[in-house]
């Protein structure tokens, strides 16, 4: 006997802020030498006189990012020159490599949640309260269970080796589906949540997948914008905090 299930085609989507990050490692001579290159080009007239009197070693940041992000000729000139090959920056990956939703530092809420079932929107899913009038067509973000999952750790890395942070985000859409046999629920739709302050990145919200059901949803992008990178940094074991490329102390290079 044959017994007809009614399968009905759940889609999650969720607008905001895609973020990637990665964070890895390279060798001290190959910070030393991106160091010794900022300070030898940088365009002092992108920084304010004040700043450069009260720190003659500073770089501005967007000239950090378009070395270390997009020009890389130098990069494979100066991670070559200490034996280390350089393809981009996401292949300075060793401890991590996230993809997911940004939220900063303020909890879950830079973005929205749909869902729809056989393309009829259900619910959407706001980060603000909503008004009385739209009844339960919208309802807040914090409706949706939280999992979170282990802290990334900060990274050891290797003998004479220092570790780097670097990503990017941009607007734009990832779309999850899921064949369900019943109704939408929300108390089976769960955030998967990160904190990612301890690899040099301001999210402590980071929303890394979801779930359903207990099922891990596969997402796809559907749309991106125009990308933003972030600042590059680097944690210095002996003042046990992230810093800019740019920043050098003796001290903090003899590992």
């Amino acid at each position: 006997m044959n017994i007809m299930v009614n399968r009905q085609t759940l889609q999650i989507i969720i607008s905001g802020y895609i973020t990637e990050i990665v964070c890895g490692q390279i060798p001290v001579e190959c910070k030393d030498s991106f160091t010794k290159h900022l300070l030898q080009n940088r365009i002092e007239d992108e920084i304010p006189e004040w700043l450069l009197r009260r720190n003659p070693n500073h770089v501005s940041p967007d000239h950090i990012k378009r070395v270390w992000y997009f020009d890389n000729r130098v990069m494979q000139r100066i991670m070559q020159g200490c034996g280390r090959d350089w393809k981009s920056y996401r292949n300075i990956n060793d401890f991590c490599h996230l993809t997911g939703f940004g939220s900063g530092k303020e909890g879950i809420g830079l973005f929205e949640i749909g869902v729809s079932i056989d393309k009829k929107p259900v619910v959407e899913f706001v980060p603000f309260e909503p008004p009385p009038e739209t009844g339960d067509r919208l309802k807040k973000m914090e409706d949706i269970e939280l999992t979170w999952l282990e802290p990334e750790p900060l990274p050891s890395p290797d003998k004479g080796y220092i570790v780097v942070s670097a990503g990017s985000w941009e607007k734009g859409i990832i779309r999850f589906s899921t064949e369900i046999r019943e109704g939408f629920d929300e108390v089976r739709l769960e955030l998967l949540v990160s904190d990612l302050t301890d690899i040099g990145v301001g999210e402590d919200h980071f929303v890394s997948g979801l779930r359903y059901a207990g099922e891990m949803l596969e997402g796809e992008i559907v749309k991106q914008g125009d990308k933003d990178m972030y600042q590059v940094s680097w944690y210095s074991p002996q003042k046990t905090r992230w810093l800019e490329m740019c920043e050098t102390d003796p001290s903090d290079l003899t590992l």
